[in-house]
């Protein structure tokens, strides 16, 4: 009996007198100054950065929603969760996301506990974080440019998941005439500024949506004064009269691939150029034998011919008429809209290590995603600053830039209490002088043979990868 109550009183000891043990983050050599000084003592490094888009009281009200959050984190709140998956994702150099929190806060936390924090973090938070972090850029060159017009385009990518247990229990893979594909893809939407490579918003399909209904949600972040480019996936009535509307609020103008075998319902008027003014018929996309509107364009045939090779023939629809400009250049505008597909290269396989993500979850998967895109504009905004004399910064290139980036940002931040603003001011300079030594040369006009690797269609199958270079010639019809 006095042996049983003795143990009573150590429990309840235990239970009054001592505190209960924890499984709390350390956090080792953090700076003694307030949290807010020592981000503003990080002068022209990735905090900063950030921290220039969205105020440091604004990222914290991100975290304000009620949504299912999960546990507190302690020592670590969520701000500093968020900046640290983003930092995870832009830079290059090896390292988990612990050795990356301990680098930007010095917390030093299990990688089991950060999985956790990251699960208990609501999709919606990045969703808002792109929305108020993307940005266009100021002062762009004049490639940015079509006249007055920003250049932008809209186009859809998908990555890769890891077959986890989580991703076979949440998504579904899609398959072709072979049989299922090796991994389930997160559908991914975006706009981008098109000859800095900057990306002005994103969606994510989280719960499986198409890239048709992604883009939609995208054409509220048109920005101003804008020329906006996409593919035959777009190239129909539904989607130019829903980008018609917005680009009138915003003063806009699009350029769009159209498919072969849409009709056109009347053709109005012929232009010199041989362009024409037509009326089409936008299909109601909940029922396609309805037609919801019809709107008046202008359309434009133009036959692609390489010597030596076979004519490629395109179809745009645009609201540019002939005055603004003529059917020859809209022709050779057109082209430029491939530079989408280089940023969703860069995104891949430079911020990436290719286009199957490393996280486990589809939950993750998309913050992966997301602080790629926030890291992507980040280092758009820094190349946008490059002068490097009577070339634009967009012939520097981006993988240079980022790379010299990285060490600059590591370097203010392990500096940031040693280091004067003098000191951290004349890196900048340096880095800015170096990188605009990166000049890349002009780009050729290259092309590749339409082949499969599997002959399910009638083209030819590619046994040896072919490139092609030389001039362009354009034949309006």
């Amino acid at each position: 009996m006095q042996r049983h109550s003795k143990k009573q009183g150590l429990r309840a000891g235990s239970k009054k007198g001592q505190p209960k043990k924890v499984h709390q983050a350390r956090r080792r050599h953090a700076p003694a100054v307030p949290q807010t000084e020592q981000q503003r003592t990080d002068s022209g490094g990735f905090l900063s950065l950030v921290l220039k888009r969205i105020g440091w009281e604004e990222l914290n009200g991100l975290n304000q929603r009620k949504h299912g959050a999960g546990r507190p984190t302690h020592v670590l709140d969520r701000s500093q969760l968020l900046l640290a998956i983003v930092f995870h994702y832009t830079v290059g150099w090896a390292g988990t996301l612990g050795q990356h929190l301990f680098c930007l806060w010095g917390i030093e936390m299990a990688e089991s506990s950060l999985s956790e924090r990251r699960q208990a973090l609501p999709v919606e938070v990045f969703g808002e974080l792109l929305r108020r972090v993307l940005r266009p850029i100021a002062g762009a060159g004049p490639a940015a440019f079509f006249g007055r017009l920003r250049l932008v385009a809209i186009d859809g990518v998908s990555f890769s998941l890891p077959n986890t247990a989580q991703v076979k229990r949440k998504c579904k893979r899609g398959g072709n005439q072979k049989g299922r594909a090796a991994f389930a893809k997160l559908q991914c939407a975006a706009l981008v500024e098109l000859a800095l490579h900057n990306p002005l918003a994103a969606r994510l399909g989280t719960q499986g949506e198409s890239e048709w209904k992604l883009a939609l949600g995208l054409l509220e972040h048109l920005p101003q004064e804008c020329l906006l480019l996409a593919d035959r996936l777009y190239g129909c009535g539904a989607f130019v009269i829903a980008a018609m509307d917005r680009l009138k609020q915003r003063q806009g103008h699009f350029l769009v691939r159209v498919k072969t075998g849409l009709k056109v319902q009347r053709k109005l008027k012929s232009y010199k150029d041989g362009s024409r003014w037509v009326e089409v018929a936008a299909l109601d996309p909940a029922n396609y034998h309805r037609v919801s509107a019809t709107m008046q364009l202008r359309e434009i045939l133009v036959s692609v011919q390489r010597k030596g090779h076979r004519l490629v023939k395109l179809r745009l629809w645009t609201s540019l008429s002939s005055s603004q400009a003529s059917a020859q250049e809209l022709a050779r505008l057109y082209l430029s809209r491939w530079e989408e597909e280089l940023y969703f290269r860069e995104l891949k396989w430079h911020l990436g290590i290719n286009d199957l993500l490393r996280s486990q979850t589809p939950e993750t998967a998309a913050q992966e995603v997301a602080a790629m895109m926030v890291g992507s504009s980040l280092i758009a905004h820094e190349r946008a600053k490059l002068e490097p004399g009577e070339q634009g910064p967009h012939r520097i290139s981006f993988i240079k830039t980022w790379e010299t980036l990285q060490p600059l940002w590591l370097t203010l931040l392990l500096g940031a209490d040693i280091l004067s603003q003098e000191q951290k001011q004349a890196l900048c300079d340096r880095f800015y002088e170096l990188a605009a030594r990166f000049l890349m040369p002009k780009k050729r006009t290259r092309s590749c043979p339409r082949t499969m690797r599997q002959p399910f269609q009638p083209w030819p199958r590619t046994k040896k990868a072919k490139s092609f270079e030389g001039p362009l010639r354009f034949i309006i019809r």
